[in-house]
């Protein structure tokens, strides 16, 4: 086997300077924008990569990803060429579950731009709905029980520890309906919410913390000019959706990732190097 030496990178990364310094170390000089003659690439989950681009990459070997989620990425191209993967799991979940509760607070109690309801309210026995329970949702769910909050999720699968904690899995034709709050932590542009969903949904706070489209944007666009109905995104949707839907009276859309902060980028970055390393001395 040859050791991987052309490394380079595709768009933005989201790291820090320390371990981009350490990159450019591996890569013997720095990070350039990846051409015909990269071997090693790495790529940001907010920069897509369609089989036109991969096709531009002659020479790929390893795609690198600097985070979780493939949503953007043409997997069936990257198998077709052999190309092999790499991403980090599990170093920004509780980094993003501070920031949901954050902004729920923020949102419930009149400090954001948008007040949920006409006076305050706290988040005490409010009534929480996750939608996905993996990693994310679990750090959800944790703050959720500690804010004293009914905590229920909505999964294709049983969760008995969870259960056993007091979240109670959902039935989806009475889920929406019975919940105050619904945060969606499921996999990338996958619907998660559909217009049936919404339909049930009434003055209630809708969070998206997944990646991508996930939400049936045309019920959507109805369902949050009713009634007491709030919608909290993140930059992590994407470009796409700040663009549809950040200037929709009733959203609250900062320019910001919730699971981006100096630690969870240092871990980031510390596997991202791990994993780099590995592809170079094992391709």
């Amino acid at each position: 086997m040859t050791r991987l030496t052309r490394v380079a990178r595709i768009g933005d990364l989201p790291l820090r300077a320390a371990e981009l310094d350490r990159l450019a170390v591996l890569a013997g000089g720095p990070l350039h924008e990846a051409d015909p003659d990269t071997e090693l690439a790495l790529i940001s989950t907010a920069t897509p990569l369609t089989a036109a681009g991969l096709d531009r990459l002659t020479a790929l070997r390893h795609l690198a990803l600097c985070g979780t989620s493939y949503g953007r990425i043409d997997l069936d191209a990257l198998q077709r060429r052999g190309i092999t993967t790499s991403n980090v799991v599990d170093y920004s979940d509780e980094t993003t579950a501070e920031v949901i509760f954050m902004q729920l607070v923020s949102v419930a109690r009149g400090f954001a731009a948008v007040q949920w309801r006409s006076e305050p309210h706290e988040l005490y026995g409010k009534r929480l709905l996750i939608v996905g329970l993996g990693a994310l949702g679990a750090a959800v769910a944790r703050l959720g029980l500690a804010y004293g909050m009914q905590v229920s999720h909505l999964s294709r699968n049983p969760k008995p520890e969870w259960e056993a904690r007091g979240v109670l899995r959902a039935d989806r034709s009475s889920a929406f309906a019975a919940a105050d709050v619904v945060v969606l932590t499921g996999p990338t542009n996958v619907v998660l919410v559909t217009a049936d969903d919404l339909a049930q949904l009434h003055d209630a706070i809708l969070l998206q913390a997944s990646v991508g489209r996930v939400i049936d944007d045309d019920a959507f666009r109805g369902w949050i000019t009713r009634g007491d109905n709030v919608a909290l995104f993140d930059l992590a949707a994407g470009e796409d959706v700040y663009a549809d839907y950040a200037q929709l009276s009733r959203v609250v859309f900062p320019r910001a990732i919730s699971g981006l902060c100096d630690e969870s980028r240092q871990r980031l970055g510390e596997r991202v190097i791990a994993n780099v390393q590995a592809a170079m001395d094992h391709a």
